[in-house]
C-alpha cells in the first residue's frame, strides 16, 4: 500500500483477467437477445437479457444468482487466430483453431476473475449460438461448448 503526499492511502489492484474471447462464423453482430435467451434457457437453463449499459447482459442461470456480464463483438484478426493455433498446438490438437480459422467475428467477454462462472456461462453460450471456439487468452486453452458446459459445471 502506498500514501500519496497529501492523499488517502491507495491499495494497488489487480488488472482484471483477460477476457473471454468467443469466435463467431456469422458476420453479423447484431444482438438478438430473444433468441439467445431462448437458446440459453433450452440447452443451458439460463436466462440472459440486456441490462442499462452498452454491451452489457444480464445472465441468469436456474437456481444461481444472476448477473451482468459484458460482451462486445469485433472482427477477427491475425492476432486471433495466432492465440487459437497457439493454443490448439499445446493442446496437440482438437481440430478447434481451423475452426476459429472460420469466424469472421470474435465475442469478447469481459470476466471479473479467472473463476468467472457467469462470464464462462455467456462465453459458453454464444459460442454455442454462433458455432465457434473459446479461447482462454489467460490459460492459452481453446475448447468448445461441451468443454466449457464441463467447466462451468466446475465452478458452480
Amino acid at each position: 500500500m502506498a500514501r500519496p503526499a497529501n492523499g488517502p492511502l491507495v491499495t494497488p489492484t489487480s488488472a482484471p483477467p483477460a477476457p473471454l474471447l468467443v469466435f463467431a462464423q456469422p458476420g453479423d453482430v447484431r444482438v438478438d437477445v430473444d433468441a439467445w435467451s431462448a437458446h440459453a434457457a433450452q440447452f443451458f437453463a439460463t436466462r440472459i437479457g440486456l441490462a442499462n449499459e452498452e454491451h452489457s447482459f444480464v445472465v441468469a442461470p436456474d437456481g444461481h444468482p444472476p448477473g451482468i456480464r459484458t460482451a462486445a463483438a469485433r472482427p477477427s484478426t491475425t492476432t486471433d487466430f495466432a492465440a487459437a493455433d497457439a493454443a490448439e498446438a499445446r493442446s496437440r490438437g482438437a481440430g478447434l483453431a481451423p475452426l476459429a480459422r472460420r469466424c469472421k467475428t470474435v465475442w469478447v467477454v469481459a470476466r471479473e476473475s479467472p473463476t468467472d462462472a457467469l462470464a464462462l456461462r455467456l462465453a459458453v453460450i454464444l459460442a454455442s449460438v454462433f458455432l465457434g471456439p473459446i479461447l482462454d487468452p489467460a490459460s492459452g486453452e481453446i475448447f468448445g461448448v461441451k468443454t466449457g458446459r464441463a467447466k462451468v459445471e466446475s465452478l458452480v
